[in-house]
């Protein structure tokens, strides 16, 4: 303990804030004391002149046990100084009452609840009890000494002595008064100030800190929070209490990982950084990092109380999911890039083979003068050009979506679906395929004229693949799901798919039948558009039992 030299009428000033504020009390009640046996010796000299002697010996005795505090005091012996300080009071007062009236003076009656009082403020209650079980005890050894007649008190104290009784209690109780005032102001102050910066910290923060108790049953009851609680959750605590406590705004894929967090708690571990979500009073969900402490009763070996902090990370967690679908985007992308100059080199060097390989043919039959031959080459050349245009517009198309979107709009499903029908009309008549358009009130957001082309495709991938089923059938509609999710579909009874292929059909320039029509890419071009829009593409098909595509799209945001 360290104090620092101040003003000879200031109290120390000491590092520990119980020994500064005991100090500063002390400090008050002494230089009180000193100053009213100065105005009790002036009364002396002035009207009784024949005690002054012994009043000499009284207020020299009184301010050396004054100074001696003092100097204690300045020298950081708070403990000593205090209990010299109750001491001397207390003894002052019991010679007053033994040398007065006893138990019936005002030095029983109003002196030893002053030194009470001054205990009390100087120490803890502890001693304040001792202090007023030895006063009982001393005005029992008096009353019981004057009933055996050990005792025989003064009929009536003299006016003098109730005047400098009161000389000490009066003033002394109005200086108590007046610290106990001060300090429940400080405290008060102390209370605004902490709440002051406890609802700054609550405005700035994204944390809380809680407190659980385990009754014998085993359930969890919250009783206290503190900190960011009502900005993070949106209810004050009763309201959360009343609406089901921590496990009611647990998200409920999140309860196994929280059961998990409590079983560590019940076997005395601590719980860390564990990730958990939770509903808010506006039913939105945020992440939550969790760290608690379990409070363990060693007699009974059980979990107790839980004490621990809650932390919201929930623009942390939307930022990391925002990174790993970048990430999958991007590894997705970069497959799609090496399937792209795989295609490249691929499929676009086997027209540039069958093109060089009848130049040569070309040029000799052209020097034999093979007309017919040469008509023949020629047209095999065209036809591989053409199949190479058409792969170079195919893969030009692929490219552009993602990046040339047009600007999304609301429509009706139905209506987006009778535009592609009529795209398609021709092919739908040459195969003499039946549509069947499901209509539906759902309306639909995005990119108008690419969501036509998904249907456009997929009626068209129908036709392909009717095989010879004598009444070629398409059905197209949609439906809600048991989460409620629209989901669109588009379902054929033509020669179906083995579930092998059902994710290859999507890549590039995969056909499953070489004979067909086209370069292969209409289904890839499907779900590019699908996934832009925020979907998912899937098949549900056997081998001649047809096929149905279904295929989600994102909500207006």
């Amino acid at each position: 303990m360290k104090s620092h030299p101040q003003g000879f009428f200031a109290p120390p000033a000491l590092e520990d804030e119980e020994n500064a504020r005991q100090a500063y009390y002390l400090n008050i009640i002494v230089w009180t004391l000193v100053f009213i046996p100065i105005i009790y010796l002036a009364y002396i000299l002035a009207e009784k002149p024949s005690q002054i002697p012994r009043t000499l010996v009284q207020v020299g005795v009184g301010e050396v046990v004054n100074l001696l505090i003092i100097r204690l005091l300045h020298r950081g012996n708070i403990r000593a100084a205090t209990l010299i300080q109750i001491g001397a009071l207390w003894l002052f007062f019991t010679l007053s009452a033994i040398t007065g009236e006893g138990a019936r003076g005002e030095s029983y009656l109003l002196g030893y609840p002053l030194v009470i009082m001054v205990t009390g403020i100087l120490k803890h209650k502890r001693v304040a009890i001792g202090v007023t079980a030895l006063s009982l005890a001393t005005g029992w050894g008096m009353a019981y000494a004057e009933m055996k007649g050990l005792f025989i008190p003064s009929q009536a104290g003299s006016p003098l002595t109730t005047w400098v009784i009161s000389l000490i209690i009066i003033p002394l109780g109005t200086v108590l008064q007046m610290v106990a005032t001060r300090a429940m102001q400080n405290a008060l102050q102390r209370a605004r100030e902490s709440e002051d910066r406890y609802k700054l910290i609550s405005m700035v923060s994204f944390d809380y800190t809680f407190g659980s108790v385990i009754d014998k049953t085993g359930k969890v009851e919250q009783v206290w929070v503190a900190g960011a609680f009502e900005k993070m959750t949106g209810y004050t605590f009763e309201e959360y209490a009343a609406s089901g406590g921590w496990s009611a705004h647990l998200h409920p894929d999140d309860a196994e990982k929280d059961a998990q967090d409590l079983e560590r708690l019940r076997q005395n571990q601590n719980v860390v950084n564990s990730e958990l979500r939770t509903f808010t009073k506006s039913g939105e969900v945020r992440w939550e990092r969790i760290f608690a402490h379990p409070i363990w009763d060693e007699k009974e070996n059980s979990l107790t109380r839980i004490v621990g902090a809650v932390q919201d990370i929930t623009e942390r967690k939307k930022i990391e999911l925002e990174r790993e679908a970048l990430i999958k985007e991007l590894e997705a992308k970069n497959a799609e890039l090496e399937r792209y100059t795989y295609t490249v080199s691929h499929d676009l060097k086997s027209p540039l083979v069958t093109i060089r390989g009848f130049l040569g043919y070309l040029e000799k039959d052209a020097l034999a003068g093979n007309a017919q031959k040469v008509r023949d080459d020629v047209r095999r050349i065209e036809d591989a050009a053409k199949k190479m245009q058409a792969l170079l517009n195919d893969l030009l198309e692929l490219s552009r979506i993602g990046r040339l979107m047009n600007q999304p709009s609301e429509a009706r499903f139905t209506d987006i679906v009778k535009d592609a029908v009529e795209l398609v009309r021709g092919q739908i008549e040459a195969k003499n395929l039946t549509i069947e358009i499901q209509d539906s009130p759902l309306v639909v957001f995005g990119d108008r004229m690419r969501l036509t082309e998904v249907i456009q495709n997929l009626v068209d991938n129908a036709a392909k693949f009717m095989g010879s089923q004598p009444k070629p059938r398409v059905t197209i509609g949609a439906i809600t799901d048991t989460a409620g999710e629209a989901v669109f579909f588009v379902r054929d009874n033509g020669i179906g798919i083995d579930k092998q292929f059902h994710e290859r059909v999507f890549t590039l320039f995969n056909k499953l039948n070489p004979e067909t029509e086209g370069t292969g890419i209409g289904l890839a071009l499907v779900k590019r558009i699908v996934e832009v829009h925020k979907g998912r593409i899937w098949i549900e098909s056997e081998p001649g039992k047809g096929a149905t595509f279904y295929f989600t799209l994102q909500e207006k945001p």
